[in-house]
């Protein structure tokens, strides 16, 4: 993300994604709505504590990486499609989750 506003528009659509009101995503952050409308709409910029609440609260995680690897990863979703790339992060997410989860016993509940 380069801009506040891209910033802002992927919290957002989390938040659309999710179907949670700007009420209720205030009640759990500790934030008042306007402070979190705000936020979500780019029309100010907040505190990366508050970005950190909202990104946690709506599953997301705020990585700072460094710039050679911010370039290589735009430069790579520049030569592949967006479906590949949005694909690849599944892959990733799934395999996290798995990883996350620990082996399944035969019952297929957690293994003890």
């Amino acid at each position: 993300m380069k801009t506040l506003f891209d910033m802002a528009s992927r919290l957002e659509a989390e938040r659309q994604r999710l179907n949670i009101d700007y009420q209720a995503l205030a009640e759990k952050t500790g934030l008042t709505p306007l402070s979190v409308r705000s936020a979500l709409q780019g029309r100010t910029a907040p505190r990366i504590t508050t970005v950190m609440a909202l990104a946690d609260q709506l599953g997301l995680e705020v990585v700072m990486l460094p710039k050679v690897v911010a370039m290589g990863l735009e430069a790579q979703s520049e030569e592949s499609s967006p479906a590949a790339a949005l694909s690849r992060v599944d892959r990733l997410v799934a395999d996290t989750r798995e990883r996350a989860a620990g082996p399944k016993s035969a019952k297929g509940g957690p293994a003890e």
